[in-house]
């Protein structure tokens, strides 16, 4: 069916579409305002190498060396391997919940060439998103530093991480909030179009089909009472007594005769 048909049946069964599509409106104002606003604060760390390089130590004694630094692209490795680490399931299941409140975080490189690692959390209350950012950095700081403490690496030759982007101000995201109450009135708007179809439907089956028509009832037949001489043909009836009464008188002596 084109488009203009279908707003013809939609103009002709109003009364079925509009309250549909009032119910989908109501539905996905419901949607919108249950669905809780998500906040989303970001934060960002470089890796860089020392300034001594990887080397430390002189004269007889020999040279002691960072592990994480004695290979090609190291840095970009290390973070890497940080990055794993904050993705968890253990890790991740200690910031479930900030100050009460739940929340979620991400962990990558940003999809920046480099050795970043990028931190974005959400949270249901914007300082409970910033705090995540900054608790999950603090923690990649000190799983570096213990990694390379683990692999006696000497000290001056760590890597730090230097902050390239503080916690930033949360912000709200309404794109979820969005989506939802986009599904939930294009499902309304489906079910309008489907009520309407399915009642033109039903409209159009019932004038195709055939009505059967009652059979016709025969009137009954009334039973005649006998009619009785009414009060005026008294006349008549002494009048026809007097008639035959003579007839029948003689008619009896005749009968005698006969029997002797």
């Amino acid at each position: 069916m084109d488009f203009w048909a279908t707003i013809r049946v939609l103009v002709r069964r109003w009364y079925v579409a509009v309250p549909v599509f009032l119910v989908a409106l109501g539905l996905a104002g419901g949607v919108y305002a249950s669905v809780d606003t998500q906040y989303e604060s970001t934060g960002t760390i470089v890796l860089t190498s020392p300034a001594a390089g990887a080397r430390a130590g002189a004269g007889p004694s020999p040279e002691k060396i960072n592990p994480l630094l004695a290979f090609d692209g190291s840095l970009t490795t290390s973070a890497e391997i940080l990055i794993q680490s904050l993705q968890d399931p253990a890790t991740v299941k200690q910031f479930e919940h900030v100050d009460g409140v739940k929340t979620t975080y991400e962990v990558g490189n940003g999809q920046l060439s480099g050795p970043f690692v990028v931190v974005v959390a959400d949270a249901a209350a914007p300082q409970a998103a910033e705090k995540t950012v900054a608790a999950v950095l603090d923690l990649a700081r000190k799983q570096l530093a213990d990694r390379q403490q683990a692999l006696q690496a000497p000290q001056s030759t760590y890597i730090s991480a230097d902050q390239v982007i503080n916690p930033t101000p949360a912000e709200a995201k309404i794109g979820g909030k969005v989506r939802y109450a986009a599904v939930a009135l294009a499902l309304g708007l489906v079910a309008g179009l489907t009520a309407a179809y399915g009642f033109e439907s039903f409209q159009q089956h019932r004038k195709r089909k055939p009505r059967k028509e009652k059979p016709r009832e025969r009137p009954q037949e009334q039973e005649q009472e006998p009619s009785w001489p009414e009060e005026g043909d008294e006349d008549l009836s002494e009048e026809l007594t007097k008639l035959i009464a003579p007839v029948s008188g003689t008619a009896e002596p005749r009968r005698r005769r006969d029997r002797h």
